[in-house]
């Protein structure tokens, strides 16, 4: 942090923005370790109005690198919302804007932060200024920047869940977006598995790490898993999934049962700066075939190809010798 600090005297600015282009850095770089723009503001005596953190303040403000990822519109303007001085009230909002703004809160607070309510834990975010300014300004950012790209929505069964095909979001939104995240219920910080039954939107989601590398996955969960082509992917089950079983009928006969499957995908497990890397949708899928038992080794075929950004990352394994 110490030569971030030193950037941010040379340039003399409090806007996120105007940093980073004057020194050329990538916002994630403000994000390393337990750094965040805040602190670096702090270190060098730039804040206008000098004061000791709020409570909770620390806490949020480790959790911003959790927004980086944001590359729509829709989302990022709720999230912006709650950043105003005169923020929406969570009770006010539509039931899709609700939605958002528990992908929000989650995002926040992905074990609930004591909150029992989701009114009362957007409206804290009010006492919180260093957060909401430094949270409006990443925002504000990331939606000047390139990587912004047009909305393609889920449709029919999942038109009502705020998620874009093709965008990028981490678990605490995924899970939150399709409801399963609720206080009183299921937290983002306890969930750590890679596929989820959501019985209420009768969906698989399925998420999926390509590179798994032997630090962070054990060899009884390094499952195979790659696209084959812009229109299919080869995936595999748990280990405990045997065609005859439950969930692996399910598998097979969702289109004629009228469930769903949906894809996330991430290259690896943490990004370059040591941070969780988001999932992106690849949008909804429909069995093909499998092979094996206990892992199925399951052909999804994807509704929408996999477009050039997307397809150009993904790597099929080397054929058998």
């Amino acid at each position: 942090m110490h030569t971030l600090v030193q950037e941010a005297k040379a340039v003399g600015t409090t806007d996120l923005s105007t940093f980073l282009d004057r020194t050329g850095r990538p916002a994630a770089d403000l994000y390393r370790g337990a750094s965040t723009w805040t602190a670096i503001l702090r270190r060098a005596d730039l804040l206008p109005t000098p004061t000791t953190p709020t409570q909770g303040e620390n806490d949020l403000l480790k959790r911003i690198h959790a927004f980086l990822h944001i590359d729509d519109i829709e989302r990022a303007t709720v999230y912006r919302s709650f950043t105003a001085e005169q923020a929406p009230a969570y009770e006010d909002l539509t039931e899709f804007d609700q939605t958002i703004a528990r992908m929000l809160f989650f995002n926040l607070w992905d074990k609930a932060g004591g909150f029992t309510s989701y009114t009362d834990g957007l409206a804290s975010l009010h006492r919180q200024h260093a957060v909401r300014s430094e949270l409006a300004q990443l925002l504000t950012h990331l939606m000047h920047r390139d990587r912004v790209r047009g909305l393609q929505p889920l449709t029919g069964a999942h038109a009502h869940i705020p998620l874009n095909i093709h965008h990028f979001y981490n678990r605490s939104e995924i899970l939150a977006a399709m409801g399963v995240a609720r206080l009183g219920g299921q937290l983002p910080g306890f969930f750590a598995q890679g596929v989820l039954w959501d019985a209420a939107n009768k969906t698989d989601a399925l998420l999926i790490t390509l590179n798994k590398s032997d630090q962070d996955f054990s060899p009884t969960v390094r499952y195979k898993d790659y696209a084959l082509s812009r229109t299919h992917f080869h995936w595999e089950s748990q280990n405990s999934t045997a065609p005859t079983s439950p969930t692996g009928q399910r598998y097979q006969n969702h289109a004629q049962q009228g469930s769903h499957v949906l894809l996330f995908m991430r290259d690896c497990k943490d990004t370059e700066s040591g941070k969780a890397m988001p999932w992106t949708l690849l949008g909804p899928a429909t069995y093909e075939r499998h092979t094996g038992s206990k892992p199925m080794a399951i052909t999804w075929r994807l509704h929408h190809p996999l477009p050039d950004r997307i397809w150009s990352r993904m790597q099929t394994p080397p054929p058998m010798a």
